[in-house]
């Protein structure tokens, strides 16, 4: 039997993620589905409209300019998982002694009679749960600008140069990434964060060949960090039976050790260089609304909302 805090300072960040890259964490998808609360982490979808203006007055100084973003802490998002039916595990499924075994593995959270009476007599109110799942994961489909979409669609004084969305939290300043997203040979760097108001900072540009990592572990973290300050402080004298297989090592990685990555070839990074035309700005917004962001060349459309709507 291990308490939250126990299970707290055992999942140190490093710890964490080479165990994902390993096993499914099955405490993880427990806590997600019914113990993580989003007490002040706000989430938002983002849908972005990327286009071009056709129709350029000639008194416009379009001349090119140099882009670096090296210094910039970036990321790329994430391909959307596809389902796949794993007809296998169906078929193993009608298998009695397998049947029985899964059961048998299968770990629960118990609360104890006087709890479970508690929260009966005493009702709380559901807060959101954080779907870290989907975070930072690309989507190609769009709600609040669709409309619109199809519009510059039409229209032949523009032509529609990329869509896409995706779901985040809220971070702050200092804590949040541009979100770098790359389509022909132009690009986009773009993220939303919190101080005192909620923020749009971004640095849109054509005809540039710049590259980016994709940094998917700083995603990792991101979501680490949610899962870890979610977890209620007044829950920590509850007791959840976990399998030592899932949470105990025979030595857990010291926090100082570095995660062994398997090398893989990667695209060489530019970061700096000649683009045609660059648009860049960092905008106070508000949420459940769209935000146009203007060039004589292009035109950036951002919407912005509660997941929750």
């Amino acid at each position: 039997m291990y308490l939250i805090k126990q299970i707290k300072e055992r999942l140190s960040p490093p710890f964490f993620i080479s165990f994902l890259n390993k096993t499914t964490v099955l405490l993880f998808s427990i806590l997600s589905a019914g113990y993580l609360s989003g007490e002040e982490l706000k989430e938002y979808y983002v849908e972005v409209v990327v286009f071009e203006q056709l129709e350029v007055s000639q008194d416009e100084d379009l001349s090119p300019a140099a882009l670096d973003f090296g210094a910039l802490n970036l990321i790329t998002l994430l391909e959307k998982q596809s389902s796949e039916i794993n007809t296998d595990a169906i078929e193993r499924s009608f298998d009695v002694e397998v049947a029985e075994e899964l059961i048998q593995n299968l770990d629960s959270i118990e609360l104890t009679l006087e709890q479970n009476t508690q929260l009966q007599a005493e009702p709380e109110k559901k807060k959101p749960l954080l779907t870290t799942d989907k975070w930072f994961e690309k989507n190609d489909q769009l709600k609040e600008l669709n409309n619109i979409y199809r519009r510059l669609d039409r229209r032949k004084e523009y032509k529609v140069l990329h869509k896409f969305s995706w779901m985040q939290p809220a971070l702050a300043d200092k804590e949040t990434p541009f979100i770098h997203e790359k389509f022909d040979v132009h690009g986009l760097l773009i993220r939303l964060y919190q101080s005192r108001y909620l923020h749009l900072d971004l640095i849109g540009y054509m005809n540039g060949a710049l590259e980016s990592s994709k940094n998917i572990e700083q995603i990792e973290s991101i979501k680490f960090s949610a899962l870890q300050d979610s977890i209620p402080g007044d829950v920590d004298s509850i007791k959840i039976p976990v399998s030592s297989q899932i949470l105990y090592m025979e030595e857990l990685p010291k926090l100082e050790d570095e995660l062994i990555i398997e090398s893989k070839p990667m695209a060489p990074m530019i970061t700096e260089g000649m683009v045609e035309y660059v648009l860049r700005e960092d905008r106070r917004i508000f949420k459940n609304e769209s935000h146009y962001f203007d060039h004589p060349k292009m035109g950036i459309i951002v919407s912005v909302y509660d997941s929750s709507l």
